[in-house]
């Protein structure tokens, strides 16, 4: 089966795809943790019994107890706390609770799916988690097999949800999803000052809280305060990407199926692409093709092999 994931690793690097085809690590990256964590509260029923900013919060603790945050820092609890108020709020911000559940695409065409589908089947939905956004961003992303692939595949048009949750800095991320001041009299939640420019600071005065450290103040009101600095609309948006025309989706297609082919006729390892080992995300394969003698994944060093695709 191709998938998206499998041909951008493929792409990436071709050994750093003839190892995604079998194999992945069993700890996760925060970003993964909060994508699985979203994943399983937008497809919740509505009648869940809890909210589905708490279903996903739950969700990245239980993935760090089960299969551990892949990070280089001593205390493991505090980041991964951080993340699982991440996913509560974003998940708060893209679905109201009456909304009905997210679906997924079912495989088609020896394709499957790491995308979602709209309650009506109308569109494909996909999630994009980015430190910032830039012009060349949205139409690398629009360009992807995560975005073109999948449009071809379903012949369905996308809604691809933004949101930009900041740089990674010592376990936390930096962006008003989670991070905000507090007026030193009154209380107030503020994330910049509105009547100024963007780029101004709060001074010494303000307290600078995180979103974990203050259960008292509600999603809700998170949220609004959010939207009442101009905030939400910045870091949380919608891009909407049409059916490719007959031509194109045939480009793509033929495109996939013959990258796949080559994947899986191949008889010995390849070798490694050392550009694409750290940039642009490191590869998760990296230990293997940078130890000394070079090995292979296998449980012994962390990873997973995958079932039958």
């Amino acid at each position: 089966m191709s998938s998206a994931a499998l041909l951008t690793a493929f792409e990436t690097c071709p050994r750093k795809g003839a190892y995604a085809a079998h194999w992945e690590a069993k700890r996760l990256q925060s970003g993964e943790m909060v994508r699985e964590a979203l994943s399983v509260a937008l497809r919740a029923p509505v009648d869940a019994g809890k909210p589905f900013g708490e279903t996903a919060g739950d969700t990245v603790m239980q993935l760090a107890a089960d299969r551990g945050l892949d990070t280089q820092l001593h205390d493991l609890y505090a980041p991964v706390v951080h993340h699982a108020a991440l996913a509560d709020i974003l998940v708060s911000a893209i679905r109201k609770p009456i909304d009905p559940p997210w679906l997924l695409p079912p495989p088609v065409q020896n394709w499957t799916s790491s995308c979602f589908l709209s309650p009506d089947g109308a569109y494909l939905r996909r999630i994009v988690l980015v430190s910032h956004w830039t012009d060349e961003r949205a139409e690398s992303e629009k360009r992807s097999w995560f975005a073109a692939g999948e449009i071809a595949a379903y012949n369905l048009p996308m809604q691809m949800i933004v949101c930009v949750i900041g740089q990674q800095r010592n376990g936390k991320r930096i962006s008003p999803w989670v991070k905000g001041f507090l007026h030193p009299q009154n209380k107030q939640l503020r994330f910049r000052k509105k009547e100024r420019a963007q780029s101004e600071v709060f001074n010494d005065r303000w307290v600078q809280i995180f979103r974990e450290d203050h259960a008292e103040i509600t999603r809700e009101t998170w949220l609004a305060s959010m939207l009442k600095d101009d905030v939400l609309p910045e870091v949380c948006f919608r891009i909407d990407i049409p059916r490719l025309d007959q031509v194109g989706r045939d480009r793509v297609l033929d495109m996939s199926k013959r990258k796949i082919e080559r994947l899986h006729e191949m008889k010995e390892k390849p070798e490694a692409n050392l550009s694409s080992c750290y940039w642009p995300t490191p590869c998760v394969f990296k230990k293997c093709c940078w130890s000394n003698p070079e090995r292979e994944p296998s449980e012994k060093y962390g990873f997973v092999l995958l079932g039958p695709r």
